[in-house]
């Protein structure tokens, strides 16, 4: 299970990150990425989102399901 992080200062809004794992990120109308959950199994799209930020604010953290 990943814990995922969006730091919004950094956000470009290009959607990479909802083009990997459209279960866990959206866009926002502002054009900036939100978290649809804070937590997801979808470990590899998550980590995808991760790789292709491109402005290096999308992160995740491993955690163990309760």
């Amino acid at each position: 299970m990943l814990r995922i992080v969006i730091d919004n200062s950094l956000c470009a809004g290009f959607g990479d990150c909802p083009a990997h794992a459209p279960n866990v990120f959206d866009l926002h109308p502002q054009d900036k990425a939100v978290l649809r959950v804070a937590q997801s199994d979808e470990d590899e799209g998550v980590l995808d989102a991760v790789a292709a930020c491109r402005m290096g604010g999308v992160s995740s953290v491993e955690v163990q399901a309760e």
